[in-house]
C-alpha cells in the first residue's frame, strides 16, 4: 500500500469522534419479582457490564497473560511484539501471530476497520490516543466488559454466568484461565462442544503465568488439575426464548415481566428431563406456557428444550409457533353445543361418517363404541362424534367460536378448514391455545395471554356463559369419563380438580396436552421442529406426563381449589340409559349436570328385559364394506338397495337413515337409491317401551361401464 494511504488512514483516525469506553447501553429482562432474567445489548449479545473490582484477581492475571503481558509498560502498541509476530509469520510463512495489545484489541471493538495495512495503521494510532486520554485500569475494565467469549456472551461477567452459572469475582484460577483463554478463539475453543481445546488453551495461559512467575507451580499444577465444570450448552439466564420477546419491545433500560423465575427454573429442569425420556420415540422439542387465569399473566414460558442446541434448532420458539392443534380444539366445539341448549347426557353416535368431501375419520383406537353420551365422546376424544357434531352447529359457527376464543390465526374461511376443523385442521399457537383454556377455566371470559407487568389489563371480553363453560369444564375434569380410552390412573388424574385435554396430530407430528384449575392454565406441546414424526407418540404418551408435572409444580407453588359452580348449573341423577331423572324404580343411576332449563322433567320407569334394546337387532343387508356396482343400462330408480334387519318380526320401531339422511321407509324393510361414493347407513331402533340404539354399516358404490 501506498505512504499516502496509510497517512490519509492516520488522519481519518485522528478527526474521528472517540467512541465511549464503556459497552453499549444493555437493557434487563426482569421477572415478576424484579430477578434478572437476562441482561443484553441492543445486538442481543449477552452482557452484564462490572467494574473492574467486580472481576476476579485470576481473571485480570489470566487475561493479561493470554492477551497483553506488557500491558502496564507499553503506551498502546507494543513494538516488541509487533516485531515477534512479523517475525513468526515471515517464518512460517503465513500469518501465525498476533501483535495486537488489549489496547489495540479495544479499539478494534469500538470501531471494526478492515483488516488492511491502512486500516492496522489506524487502529495503532487510535490506541496511542485512547492510552493518552483514559487511564490503564479504564482501558482494562473497558476491554474485560467488551471481550467476546463465545455463545453470545460479550464481557467477563456475561462469559462467568454463561458457562460457570456464577459471577466474575467468584471465578477461581481454573475457570479464570480457561475464560481468558477464549476471545482468541471463541467458536475453536468453545468449552461445551471443543473442551479439548478449550483446555488446551488453557494449559497455554497457566504455563506463561507460571513461567512469568506470576503464579508458582503449586498454584498452576492445582488450576491444570482442577475439574472445571462448564454449563451443558445452557446459559445461566433464565427463559431465553420470552426474554428475546421482552427485548424486542420498546421500552427503557429495566422491563418487568410477568414470568416467575422460581416457576420457570422448574419447568425447565421438568421439559429436559422428559425429553431424555422420550428420546428413543423420536421426540427432541417440547414447549410449556403457564397462565395466571385471574389476569391473563404468563407464568412460565418455555420455547424449545434447549435455547442453544442449533442441531435440533433450539431458537425456534415453540411457544410462539403455529401447529395443528389435533383433537385440543374438540372442548370449544362441545363449549358451543352446550351454549346451544345441548347436555353432557345427551347421545350421539360413534359409527362410520363421512364428512363433505368423502372424509372419515377414525379413532386413536381404529374402533367405533355406538350410541355414547356427549360426556364420554369429549372425555374419551372419539373423533365420529366430533365430525358429527360440528355439522350439527355448523362448521362457520364453531370457526367463529374459535376466533373469539382468541385463535385468531385460524384465519381461512369455513369451507378451506370443513368438518376437520373438530378435529384440528388449522393452526393455533401454544399461547393461543392456553389463553383459550384460561377463558374455559374463568368461565367463558376471554383474555389476552399478558407478559409485561405494565402492559394494561384486558381488554376481556365474554365469550361462552357460565354454565357452559362450567359443562365443559365438569367433563373435561371426569376421571372416570375417559377411562375407557386412557384407562385407570392416567397421567390426567391428579390429585386436585384439574380439567384436561390432549390432542395428537394424526401424522404423529405434533402432540398437544393442556389442562386448568380455576386460578391457572399450563399448556404443553411436544414434537419436533423439523416437522418429521414421532414414533406413535400420543397426548397421553408424550405431551401428558409433561403437563402432570408441571401441573403438581404449579400447585405447590400456587394451590389448587374445586370450580366454583354457576348459579345456573343444577345436578341431578338420571337414567344413564334414557337421560331421563332416575325414579324409584330405575335399577340404576348416574349423577349429570345440566343447565338449569335443559334439566329433564320426566321420571325413567322401570327398564325390564323387554324394555333393553334387543341385541339380536342387527343390519342383515348390506354387510359392512359390501361394494355395488351401479348398472348404466337400467335406470337409476330401478336400482334400489333394499335395506333389512334381523329379525324381521322384532317388535319395534325402525328408521333408516343414510349419511346423515333419514329415508322415507320405514320399517324392517326400506330401499334406498344408491348413488357412486362411499356411504354411512344407520338404523335406529326403539323397541316397545324402550330407548333407541343405533347401528351403522359402511358400504361403496361403483359407477359401472357402459356397453360399447
Amino acid at each position: 500500500m501506498k505512504p499516502a494511504a496509510v497517512l490519509s488512514a492516520l488522519l481519518a483516525a485522528s478527526s474521528a469522534a472517540e467512541p465511549p469506553l464503556g459497552p453499549a447501553p444493555s437493557v434487563s429482562v426482569l421477572d415478576r419479582r424484579g430477578r434478572i432474567l437476562r441482561t443484553a445489548l441492543p445486538e442481543d449479545l449477552y452482557s452484564v457490564p462490572v467494574p473492574l473490582e467486580g472481576v476476579s484477581p485470576w481473571a485480570v492475571v489470566a487475561t493479561l497473560a493470554a492477551e497483553d503481558r506488557r500491558f502496564y509498560e507499553h503506551p498502546g502498541v507494543d513494538l516488541r511484539s509487533v516485531a515477534r509476530a512479523a517475525w513468526q509469520d515471515a517464518r512460517a510463512g503465513r500469518a501465525v501471530s498476533g501483535g495486537s495489545t488489549i489496547t489495540q484489541q479495544l479499539v478494534r471493538a469500538l470501531q471494526p476497520r478492515a483488516r488492511t495495512l491502512a486500516g492496522k495503521a489506524a487502529e495503532a494510532w487510535r490506541a496511542l490516543s485512547l492510552e493518552r486520554r483514559a487511564s490503564k485500569r479504564e482501558i482494562l475494565e473497558a476491554y474485560l466488559n467488551r471481550a467476546p467469549y463465545g455463545r453470545g456472551a460479550r464481557g467477563i461477567e456475561a462469559a462467568a454466568r454463561t458457562y460457570f452459572g456464577i459471577p466474575a469475582k467468584d471465578l477461581t484460577l481454573g475457570q479464570a484461565s480457561l475464560l481468558a483463554g477464549l476471545p482468541k478463539c471463541p467458536s475453536r475453543c468453545d468449552p461445551v462442544r471443543e473442551p479439548a481445546a478449550a483446555r488446551a488453551r488453557r494449559r497455554v495461559v497457566l504455563s506463561r503465568l507460571s513461567s512469568w512467575g506470576w503464579i508458582d507451580a503449586a498454584a498452576r499444577d492445582a488450576a491444570l488439575d482442577e475439574k472445571v465444570l462448564v454449563a451443558d450448552a445452557a446459559r445461566a439466564d433464565l427463559a431465553p426464548h420470552f426474554a428475546r420477546r421482552a427485548l424486542s419491545r420498546p421500552g427503557g433500560r429495566a422491563r418487568l415481566t410477568t414470568l416467575d423465575a422460581d416457576l420457570q427454573e422448574e419447568l425447565e429442569g421438568l421439559v429436559a428431563a422428559h425429553l431424555k425420556t422420550l428420546a428413543d420415540r423420536h421426540v427432541t422439542n417440547a414447549a410449556v406456557v403457564a397462565l395466571d387465569n385471574a389476569d391473563g399473566d404468563v407464568l412460565a414460558w418455555i420455547g424449545s428444550g434447549d435455547f442453544h442446541d442449533d442441531a435440533r434448532r433450539g431458537q425456534v420458539d415453540g411457544a410462539s409457533a403455529r401447529r395443528q392443534p389435533g383433537s385440543a380444539l374438540k372442548p370449544f366445539l362441545y363449549a358451543l353445543a352446550f351454549e346451544r341448549g345441548m347436555s353432557p347426557s345427551d347421545r350421539i353416535d360413534d359409527a362410520p361418517t363421512f364428512a363433505k368431501g368423502g372424509f372419515s375419520p377414525r379413532n386413536y383406537d381404529e374402533q367405533f363404541h355406538g350410541p355414547v353420551t356427549l360426556r364420554q365422546a369429549l372425555a374419551c376424544s372419539y373423533n365420529a362424534p366430533a365430525v358429527r357434531l360440528v355439522e350439527k352447529v355448523g362448521v362457520p359457527d364453531f370457526l367463529a367460536a374459535l376466533r373469539a376464543f382468541g385463535l385468531e390465526s385460524l384465519g381461512g374461511d369455513a369451507d378451506r378448514y370443513g368438518a376437520g376443523l373438530a378435529l384440528g385442521d388449522g393452526e393455533v399457537s401454544l399461547r393461543d391455545l392456553a389463553a383459550a383454556y384460561a377463558a374455559l377455566a374463568r368461565g367463558g371470559r376471554w383474555l389476552p395471554a399478558r407478559e409485561a407487568s405494565d402492559d394494561p389489563r384486558g381488554p376481556s371480553r365474554r365469550v361462552l356463559s357460565r354454565e357452559a363453560a362450567y359443562l365443559v369444564t365438569h367433563v373435561l375434569s371426569d376421571d372416570q369419563a375417559r377411562v375407557e380410552a386412557f384407562g385407570h390412573d392416567s397421567a390426567l388424574a391428579l390429585p386436585f380438580p384439574f380439567a384436561a385435554k390432549t390432542g395428537t396430530t394424526k401424522d404423529y407430528k405434533d402432540n398437544w396436552a393442556l389442562g386448568y384449575t380455576p386460578d391457572w392454565t399450563v399448556a404443553v406441546w411436544v414434537g419436533n421442529f423439523d416437522g418429521s414424526p414421532m414414533r406413535r407418540v400420543s397426548g397421553v404418551t408424550g405431551a401428558a406426563p409433561l403437563l402432570r408435572d408441571a401441573a403438581l409444580a404449579m400447585e405447590r407453588r400456587y394451590g389448587s381449589r374445586e370450580f366454583d359452580v354457576p348459579p345456573g348449573v343444577r345436578e341431578a341423577e338420571i337414567d344413564p340409559v334414557g337421560g331421563l331423572l332416575a325414579g324409584p324404580a330405575c335399577p340404576d343411576s348416574v349423577r349429570e349436570v345440566f343447565r338449569r332449563d335443559r334439566l329433564p322433567t320426566r321420571f325413567c320407569a322401570a327398564r325390564g328385559p323387554a324394555a333393553e334394546p334387543p341385541k339380536s337387532v342387527v343390519i342383515a343387508f348390506p354387510r359392512p364394506g359390501d361394494v355395488f356396482l351401479l348398472d348404466p343400462s337400467s335406470p337409476r330408480g330401478a336400482q334400489a338397495v333394499p335395506l333389512r334387519l334381523e329379525p324381521e318380526d322384532a317388535e319395534g320401531e325402525a328408521a333408516w337413515s343414510v349419511d346423515g339422511k333419514t329415508l322415507t321407509d320405514r320399517g324392517a324393510v326400506a330401499f334406498w337409491p344408491p348413488t357412486a361414493g362411499v356411504h354411512a347407513i344407520t338404523l335406529s331402533f326403539t323397541p316397545r317401551g324402550g330407548t333407541s340404539a343405533l347401528k351403522s354399516v359402511s358400504v361403496r358404490v361403483l359407477e359401472g361401464q357402459s356397453p360399447e
